[in-house]
């Protein structure tokens, strides 16, 4: 299987190390830091199945389209992963997060870095992605791993509006962490607007979230004070992985 591994060192002389699949949609199935694997190795059976877990990316479509979108593909049988997923959840969008997560990637390496392009126009199993994906796009990737860590850019200009971003399953070593972050005092559940609840760590004042990883919220957040940027920190207890992130729209945000 083609692969692409970035290396560098930290100015302490630690070893970085990052891998890409480039022809299984870019994921990025590891990045270690000396003897740390920031990935979660375990979710290596949802990326043999169906491309998810890993280092999976989103776009040009976020999540699942909707039944009257999906397109029409009379050679479902080039892609596998679709009777998999249908087996277990009936009629679903085949591609779901988009198809950047599934197809082959055109792409440009070096030691540090990578470039990666994905369009509407490239085949795959001889089907143009402009047709799964129901319009033309053009996706871009960078990936440059310096002594301070690994940088990213992800773009995309297409057709219809569009969404692009990381779906990165990040490892907890001691089953436990907490998520910080600067965010505005509300979240998106499905199609509402609520506030922070109390017990999710949120402080009024500083308007920090600090949300332990034993509840669960596949909720929305914006970033606060600045809606195009902000900073994560994970804390898996052996390790922080920071996140400082900058767009150019305002409909910026992580779950």
């Amino acid at each position: 299987m083609d692969e692409i591994v970035l290396k560098n060192v930290t100015q302490e002389g630690v070893p970085l190390e990052v891998t890409y699949l480039p022809g299984k949609g870019m994921n990025m199935v590891s990045y270690k830091k000396g003897d740390i694997e920031v990935m979660d190795l375990s979710t290596t059976p949802l990326f043999e199945e169906r491309y998810a877990g890993l280092g999976s990316l989103i776009g040009p479509h976020f999540h699942k389209r909707k039944p009257e979108v999906l397109p029409v593909l009379s050679n479902e049988d080039r892609f596998p992963h679709i009777a998999r997923i249908r087996g277990k959840s009936g009629n679903v969008d085949p591609f779901s997060h988009g198809v950047g997560r599934y197809a082959p990637w055109t792409y440009e390496a070096t030691e540090h870095s990578v470039k990666a392009t994905l369009t509407g126009k490239d085949e795959w199993n001889g089907v143009l992605l402009k047709d799964i994906e129901n319009q033309d796009f053009k996706m871009e990737f960078q990936a440059e791993l310096q002594p301070d860590g690994l940088h990213l850019n992800l773009s995309v200009v297409s057709d219809s509006d569009s969404v692009v971003g990381l779906h990165y399953y990040y490892a907890l070593p001691k089953k436990s962490g907490v998520v910080r972050s600067k965010v505005q005092n509300n979240y998106i559940a499905i199609d509402k607007v609520l506030p922070i609840p109390g017990d999710w760590g949120y402080d009024q004042a500083t308007q920090e979230l600090n949300f332990t990883l034993d509840n669960e919220a596949d909720y929305t957040f914006h970033p606060f004070p600045d809606a195009t940027q902000g900073e994560i920190i994970l804390d898996a207890v052996d390790h922080q992985l920071k996140t400082s992130f900058v767009s150019d729209s305002e409909e910026c945000c992580f779950q």
